[in-house]
């Protein structure tokens, strides 16, 4: 099935994926054309596997709606979250011959679906869309240095603060009312912490006068630059 490339939230996606100005690379609009023509939506439901750990890696996929959840599971059954990702983030990315994570959808999505093979034969002809696409990987490696730097010197409760200021920074659109995907537990395993110590700092935070809660999944920050003090 080919892929309405004028929907809006396909737009939207691959704006927020490749950049504002990506069309103004060189290769751009044949690059869109050929997605058009070969890369599919996918939908998904809550709790369902885009891919499974030990999955040959055969596509690149980009959340289009909804919020996907990379982790990684101990054969002991503990679980350790990799990222969140959310519309316009690229899922999928591996060199090995295999999956070492899944990813799980944190909500009902959809997602652009995009074969490798089709990837690799646009970037051998269209040079400065690889540039592009590198450079686009390249950041979500920084991303991750960034984590595991806090994920090593912060406290856990500064994990947090640092955390839901992430978050309000992509899920917010411009305002500091966000709404949480995830569980508690999720949290929890990504930022590296025990499910009561991850409530006792939601607890905290509120307590402190740095956000409220709704519901638990609904967050406002009422005071970003205190907690960008106490995430420091």
């Amino acid at each position: 099935m080919s892929l309405d490339i004028n929907k809006v939230v396909i737009k939207t996606s691959l704006t927020s994926c490749f950049g504002n100005h990506f069309k103004e690379v060189e290769g751009a609009s044949a690059f869109i054309d050929e997605l058009a023509e070969d890369a599919e939506e996918i939908s998904l439901a809550q709790g369902e596997y885009v891919f499974k750990e030990k999955d040959v890696p055969e596509y690149i996929y980009i959340p289009e709606s909804g919020s996907l959840m990379l982790e990684r599971s101990t054969a002991s059954g503990s679980r350790q979250v990799f990222a969140f990702l959310f519309t316009g983030n690229l899922a999928g990315l591996s060199e090995n011959v295999s999956y070492s994570f899944s990813a799980k959808a944190l909500t009902n999505c959809v997602v652009i679906r995009i074969s490798r093979q089709l990837m690799q034969d646009i970037f051998d002809k269209y040079p400065a869309v690889a540039k592009r696409y590198h450079d686009v990987t390249g950041h979500i490696l920084s991303l991750i240095l960034d984590q595991l730097f806090i994920m090593g010197q912060k406290s856990a409760h500064q994990r947090l603060g640092h955390f839901l200021l992430d978050m309000e920074h992509r899920l917010g659109r411009g305002t500091h009312k966000f709404f949480l995907p995830m569980s508690r537990q999720d949290i929890a395993d990504y930022l590296g912490m025990s499910l009561e110590t991850a409530s006792r700092g939601f607890s905290k935070l509120k307590k402190d006068g740095l956000i409220t809660i709704e519901s638990n999944y609904q967050i406002t920050v009422l005071d970003k630059e205190k907690l960008k003090a106490y995430a420091d």
